[in-house]
């Protein structure tokens, strides 16, 4: 067993067999003697330590602890010997040393690759010795035989648009993908031929990146600094590169970094022809004018310098601040995106008591469970979360700046996803189809009239039914009740779509002088979803009188508000049909429909409205609130909204005191916000108490935003411009008459606007429902995207964008443009 010793070279601590000890000492005592009358030599001295104990390193990548004889022979005809050369400083002129170094050079660099001639191609791998984040930019530069900070550089520009707009998506969703497949290596070795972008300071007139650029790409230094100097005139974008490449490019201070900065691999004979380059004097003095002209330049060289020196710590900890920040971001996105995803799948397929935790609306889960294979809401599950995984993955690199997943992991990651990816490219497109044709069945009944007075009334199916009913009410001249009952459906082909309509169950009966609504639909045992739904017209005699119970305003659409009343009064007064329409035979007539009207009728409606408020919250406590000047309202949580025109401010609410204290009323700058408190989410479990009473009474409402699960109405305002922006399970009754008002649904939001408007546009997402019949606008624009549903009035021109499974039907003017993706239907009511 051989003996060892320990040594210090560069550093770092190296364990030397005896005979390699001996031979590395003289080898390093040469060398000393030889540049001890250099200039500089002990910086010289330590360069080539730094080189030496670096190749050391290489040699010891494969596990070895010691240095052996052969590994410092090796360093030895790499690095060449001081006997090619000595004392060639004093018998030969600097000019005459090229063609030696070159040739010593030739000979040790041959000496150097003999074994290299037998190595496998390069493969692209990412470089964990060189690393930032991931290792792939470093990787891709090993590859290529470049300087990583040009690919970092590259990479950085695509990312924030400089080229191309829109590559940021790509650029990063290509990194990620490259990160998970590429394979790491420690050991990749160092191209030491590879030039290195550094800021040559020994030429440098402001922070030497013209004449580092120019030393890297081997051109007149002039030349750079021509195109920075003509790039002040052409935006200034030179101005802010030249900043750029000052702060992240390093200065070359020492020879090794000098040399580095001309691509010349670092051994004894180049170090030695640096040397002697830098002991050369300079040819010619600057003259006066030169030393003019540069003066500004180089002062504000000093300045510069002057700040990165005092504002470095900080910058420094600003950008691990950033890092940090960056990270946790990640984080936190994949990570809830994860949760969101788990509890929706858990949800989706009946697994545990998650229903509670997800709002489905009125969707028929369970249907859907039927409707479509456990591999294809499993496959789209996967497809989703493994990216969330990779985010939350990449978000703890950035902070923990180290691996958190070996290549196993995300190779199996990625097989994974892949696999998923295709199972949901066979099963969902299979799944779609079946919903491409919409059809419909009919069923017409009759009931006789009976001499008492009747009430239409609604049949209460519960909560586990699916709530997809229309009911119209109309007046004709025949002598009995009719019901005209048309279920929707869609399918395959016409025939599915019809077959799939016959699995629809819906009743509707005469119990004695009452006619009874089935409040849900309900589907056979064998049904599938396939978006069903029950349009009802009942025909009531002109002249019968009749009532309505309030409950029925669950599923009556497009009788009583374009006739000019509302919900609320339903359940109090007789009604009757003429040729002119729904009349109220016990309260206040209708109104005038046309844009930007708002008569004395309106006020009597309104004050019919507090007075029904009133009474329904009679026996309830009520705060109010002394906040005005004010056109924004922003309602979260869980209320019952009652929005009016007036003079005055005033904000009332009204309900149970175990819920009125948790109402947080606040107001900033134009805007009222209204919600429960943030910190109790009590409202979420307790739905179905009695909502809070919310009663609003402002002059003008330019923006309204609600969300959650309320219900209300807004009526009478008419001033130029209203914004109104509703999501979640919100129900909401307008009657505006504004000159352009914009609306906005999201989730299973449902509206229905009465009212005038010279112009409107309205977007729908997800499961939204617009009933716009009663609201007639010269010109309007629907969007609607998902599985929405809409009802357009237009008076002289309609455009209609539906995409999804939407379901769109319009009135009015022929002038229509419309543009439909997937599975949509628009038709003319």
């Amino acid at each position: 067993m051989k003996k060892t010793v320990s040594i210090n070279i560069g550093g770092i601590i190296f364990h030397i067999e005896e005979d390699g000890y001996d031979k590395l000492k003289n080898y390093l005592d040469s060398v000393n003697k030889y540049f001890s009358t250099f200039e500089d030599s002990g910086e010289i001295i330590s360069d080539i330590e730094s080189r030496i104990a670096e190749i050391f390193l290489d040699k010891l990548s494969d596990g070895r602890q010691t240095v052996t004889l052969e590994d410092v022979e090796g360093l030895i005809a790499t690095m060449g010997t001081t006997q090619d050369f000595e004392a060639a400083i004093e018998t030969e002129p600097v000019t005459t040393e090229a063609p030696k170094s070159e040739e010593s050079q030739q000979s040790s660099s041959t000496t150097a690759e003999e074994p290299q001639s037998s190595e496998q191609p390069k493969k692209l791998v990412r470089d964990m010795k060189r690393r930032i984040l991931g290792g792939v930019a470093a990787g891709i530069a090993h590859y290529f035989s470049i300087d990583p900070l040009w690919i970092r550089l590259l990479l950085l520009l695509m990312f924030i648009n400089v080229f191309f707009g829109g590559l940021s998506a790509a650029i990063f969703l290509a990194y990620i993908i490259l990160w998970i497949v590429l394979p790491q290596s420690e050991s990749l070795e160092e191209d030491k031929k590879v030039k290195k972008l550094f800021r040559n300071s020994d030429q440098r007139v402001l922070g030497g990146v013209a004449s580092g650029i120019a030393a890297y790409f081997g051109t007149d230094i002039s030349v750079i600094r021509l195109l920075f100097v003509l790039s002040i005139f052409l935006g200034g974008a030179g101005i802010i590169l030249y900043i750029i490449l000052w702060i992240i490019t390093p200065e070359a201070k020492t020879i090794t970094e000098k040399m580095q900065m001309q691509g010349e691999p670092v051994t004894l004979s180049n170090i030695e022809e640096n040397v002697k380059k830098g002991l050369n004097v300079r040819e010619g003095e600057e003259s006066a004018f030169v030393k003019v002209l540069l003066f500004p330049f180089r002062l504000i060289a000093l300045v510069i310098s002057g700040l990165a020196k005092a504002l470095g710590p900080i910058l420094g900890f600003l950008v691990q601040a950033i890092r940090i920040l960056f990270g946790l971001i990640l984080v936190l996105l994949g990570f809830s995106v994860m949760i969101s995803l788990i509890i929706s799948a858990l949800a989706a397929l009946g697994i545990g008591a998650w229903d509670a935790y997800v709002q489905w609306g009125d969707f028929p889960v369970d249907l859907f469970r039927r409707s479509i294979s456990n591999w294809a809401l499993f496959s789209t599950f996967l497809v989703a979360f493994i990216p969330a995984l990779s985010i939350a993955l990449v978000g703890l690199v950035v902070i923990l700046k180290r691996r958190v997943a070996n290549a196993y992991v995300g190779w199996s990651l990625f097989g994974i996803w892949f696999i998923a990816l295709l199972i949901s490219m066979f099963s969902i497109p299979r799944f779609v189809r079946d919903f491409a044709v919409e059809d419909d069945i009919r069923i017409d009944k009759q009931f006789a009239l009976t001499e008492a007075t009747p009430t239409l009334r609604l049949n209460d199916e519960g909560f586990d039914t699916f709530d997809a009913v229309d009911l119209r009410i109309r007046g004709h001249e025949d002598s009995t009740y009719q019901v005209i009952i048309n279920i929707e459906s869609r399918g395959g082909n016409r025939e599915e779509a019809r077959e799939n309509a016959r699995q629809v169950i819906y009743e509707v009966e005469q119990k004695g002088d009452d006619i009874y609504f089935d409040s849900r639909i309900q589907f056979e045992d064998e049904a599938e979803y396939r978006f069903q739904n029950v349009d009802i017209t009942f025909y009531v005699p002109y002249g019968k009188t009749f009532r309505m119970d309030q409950d029925l305003d669950e599923i009556i659409v497009n009788t009583l508000h374009i006739n000019g009343y509302r919900a609320y009064q339903m359940g109090s007064n007789d009604w009757v049909f003429d040729q002119d329409g729904l009349q109220c035979v016990t309260c206040a007539p209708r109104r005038s429909k046309s844009y930007g009207s708002y008569s004395s009728d309106d006020d009597r409606a309104a004050l019919d409205r507090d007075s029904k408020t009133k009474r329904k919250y009679e026996d309830s406590e009520s705060i109010s609130f002394p906040m005005e000047d004010f056109n924004e309202v922003v309602i979260a949580s869980y209320f019952d909204v009652d929005i009016r025109k007036g003079d005055d401010y005033s904000i009332s609410v009204k309900g149970k005191d175990r819920f009125l204290d948790e109402v947080y009323v606040n107001q900033v700058g134009d805007k009222l916000e209204v919600k429960y408190r943030e910190d109790n989410w009590r409202w979420w479990r307790d739905r179905n108490e009695e909502k809070v009473a919310l009663i609003i009474t402002m002059p003008e409402l330019e923006y309204l935003e609600m969300s959650g699960d309320c219900d209300g109405e807004i009526v009478g305002f008419n001033n130029d411009e209203i914004t109104i922006k509703v999501t979640g399970e919100s129900e909401l009754f307008l009657d505006l008459y504004p000159r352009e008002l914009e609306l906005e649904l999201t989730g299973a939001a449902e509206v229905e606007v009465r009212g005038a408007a010279h112009e409107a546009t309205v977007e729908l997402l997800g499961a939204s429902n617009y009933k716009g019949f009663g609201f007639i606008a010269k010109r309007i624009s629907l969007d609607a995207v998902g599985a929405s549903k809409a009802e357009v009035y237009g008076e002289d021109e309609i455009e209609i964008d539906a995409a999804g499974v939407s379901k769109v039907r319009y009135r009015g003017t022929s002038n229509v443009r419309i543009s439909k993706a997937g599975v949509t239907s628009v038709s003319r009511d």
